[in-house]
């Protein structure tokens, strides 16, 4: 029997943790009992209200001259960092190193 076949023998359990555990397990089935559809409909209801008492304070995207386009196939790539810059022109002169010490000129 190899030591990935080994079966694995857990310590027992101790009070305090079988404690917490039951206690974690009652709250998970208490928030599950209040899912409902009713209560799906009425939070959905709420934030809707929400939406509509705050829209005075939105901003129309047409003004702000944004793209929301997120896959945009990198045409709007975001600016290379310095240090990406400073570790790729690193890469570059090892690598020019390298052809010069295979190829002597």
């Amino acid at each position: 029997m190899t030591l990935q076949q080994a079966p694995k023998r857990l310590a027992p359990e101790s009070l305090k943790t079988r404690k917490a555990r039951e206690k974690l397990q009652k709250h998970w089935d208490d928030v599950e009992k209040k899912i409902t559809p009713e209560s799906l409909r009425e939070k959905t209801d709420e934030i809707h209200r929400w939406i509509a008492r705050h829209a005075q304070y939105r901003v129309p995207l047409k003004d702000k001259k944004i793209s929301l386009a997120l896959f945009d196939e990198n045409q709007n790539a975001a600016r290379i960092s310095q240090r990406v810059t400073a570790i790729a022109q690193k890469l570059q002169e090892e690598m020019q190193h390298m052809i010069s010490a295979i190829r002597p000129s």
